[in-house]
């Protein structure tokens, strides 16, 4: 979905979506419960943000897999492949599109095998009854409680702003903020330094461990200052934030919805937009990237002349996440 433009300021139907809200909420928590549970043998490690969407799930994600590789460990990660085709427990491999499977799975599957499966339970039972893991990372799931042998992460992302502090669909939160908290093993703070007051107040007030991190970038090919920055994420606006961070000068910026699967037409469209400007002007995120592919950029024009922002979440304390977690 895209972020819908309502949520920037309140008015009167605020409060009639922030009741449906409380309703979502807990008819949410009440399915988890009534959920027959599952304990997994191999233990998962479950990220999760108190956003709907562009809360730094995947980047946190990609940051433990590889810490957890670094230490030796086998590791796979299950999602469920949003917007994808595919529904039945699947090991994602290099046939696999976005449109099969889901863009972060692709992006996954870079660096560790990758299960999708529109059934969390169905998918956990796959990997659980033919694959040996040392752990299941899962960035799905964090608030399902039927699902047992499991570490909760939430990751709390300083650059995020802009954002209300109501739930769905009243807001960007997913349930209460305090909920999310609660269910915490412990809470991954990412630069923490641009937290808002209002979030760390709630942090504060828990008893929960934190660890803290921070969000480094870098580009794929190119540190040319002009920029024509296209995206399709949750919050774009955290995306183009950091481009400027950077000393980026953005000439235009085109947001898709959330998940986006880019059509030929598009596609055609930003190569004009790119063979107007110097190669690499063009950028997008590595999410997007894995969008375009030969189905629909089949000569890899598209491909060829744009540049990608490379997200890397370093840890401050290591030695923390892996105590916790062993």
């Amino acid at each position: 979905m895209k972020r819908p433009l309502m949520w920037n300021k309140k008015t009167k139907f605020h409060n009639v979506l922030i009741s449906f809200g409380y309703i979502y909420s807990y008819l949410s928590r009440l399915n988890y419960k009534l959920k027959k549970k599952y304990n997994s043998t191999i233990p998962i490690i479950s990220i999760g943000s108190p956003l709907i969407g562009g809360g730094g799930k995947t980047p946190t994600e990609i940051a433990i897999i590889n810490l957890l590789i670094s230490q030796g460990k086998s590791v796979c990660s299950l999602l469920k492949g949003y917007s994808g085709s595919i529904k039945e427990p699947t090991l994602v491999t290099k046939k696999h599109r976005s449109n099969d499977v889901g863009d972060e799975s692709i992006l996954l599957s870079n660096i560790s095998d990758t299960f999708v499966s529109n059934n969390r339970t169905k998918g956990l039972k796959y990997i659980n009854d033919n694959f040996k893991y040392d752990f299941i990372v899962m960035d799905d799931g964090y608030r399902d409680v039927s699902v047992e042998n499991k570490i909760n992460i939430l990751v709390i992302d300083g650059n995020i702003s802009n954002i209300n502090h109501y739930q769905f669909p009243a807001g960007d939160y997913i349930g209460k903020l305090e909920t999310s908290i609660n269910l915490a093993d412990f809470i991954l703070i990412v630069d923490p330094d641009k937290l808002s007051n209002q979030i760390k107040k709630s942090i504060s007030s828990s008893s929960k461990i934190i660890i803290q991190a921070s969000t480094h970038f870098k580009n794929k090919c190119s540190e040319i200052c002009d920029r024509v920055a296209f995206t399709g994420i949750g919050l774009p606006n955290k995306f183009y934030r950091s481009l400027i961070e950077r000393n980026h000068n953005l000439l235009d910026k085109l947001a898709f919805k959330n998940h986006h699967r880019f059509t030929k037409e598009e596609i055609e469209q930003l190569i004009n937009i790119g063979k107007s400007h110097k190669k690499y002007t063009l950028i997008t995120t590595e999410k997007d990237f894995v969008r375009i592919d030969d189905q629909n950029d089949p000569n890899h024009k598209l491909r060829k002349m744009i540049d990608v922002q490379i997200i890397e979440i370093k840890f401050d304390n290591v030695n923390s996440i892996l105590d916790i977690i062993k």
